[in-house]
């Protein structure tokens, strides 16, 4: 696959599929670039500091709704056709984003900056397990999930309450992801059920069930 927009596309399909959504709404025609992202800081409608940033999803508010723009950078689509695992995951992390926001703004629910980074870190977990499921037979999904992660590291020039809420939302992830990963132990059916609930939970309920699942 050589096009960003169908790869993020792809990504969508995957989610929609896991999460039984269909939010009606296609990523690949709110996609942009380095140079889009250029263009809305001109504009005033992105900050100056997201430029070097790998993916980020922004919100412009107009007269007569929200304007949606999901920016990946150059490098990022790039590694996403050729199939680096970093460079999906920040595809999916920015995916995820955009679906919640859509799926929220549907139903009029609120979503705070935490639940769709812990929603984003149970994306990421569920779309490794289930891809390494498909083409590994499970073999690997430990070693993918030990990658995806890790050490955290966060982006210079947060701020403390930033990099509290990041540390947050991986460390529930991280506890989830392996609930998760002994599901799937015992049938693809029983994660899907799960991850279907979990997504419909509201966001403190999600919280609860993450640090739960531990």
């Amino acid at each position: 696959m050589s096009d960003p927009r169908e790869a993020v596309r792809g990504i969508q399909r995957h989610l929609e599929a896991i999460y039984a959504l269909e939010v009606g709404a296609d990523v690949g025609q709110f996609l942009v670039g380095s140079d889009g992202l250029g263009q809305l800081v001109e504009a005033g409608a992105a900050s100056p500091e997201l430029i070097g940033s790998p993916e980020q999803v922004l919100l412009t508010q107009q007269e007569d709704g929200v304007e949606l723009a999901v920016y990946l950078a150059d490098d990022v689509q790039s590694g996403l056709v050729e199939g680096r695992l970093q460079d999906h995951c920040h595809a999916t992390e920015a995916v995820s984003h955009f679906l919640m926001l859509v799926w929220s703004g549907q139903r009029e629910r609120r979503v705070r900056l935490l639940d769709l980074e812990l929603q984003a870190e149970v994306d990421k977990a569920s779309t490794v397990l289930l891809l390494d499921r498909s083409f590994n037979g499970g073999a690997g999904g430990q070693r993918l999930l030990e990658r995806l992660f890790g050490a955290v590291q966060l982006l210079p020039g947060l701020a403390p309450h930033e990099q509290e809420r990041y540390r947050a939302a991986h460390r529930l992830g991280r506890q989830y992801a392996q609930h998760l990963a002994g599901l799937l132990e015992h049938g693809v059916d029983q994660l899907l059920a799960e991850l279907r609930r979990f997504y419909r939970l509201p966001a403190e309920g999600k919280r609860e069930r993450a640090a739960q699942a531990a």
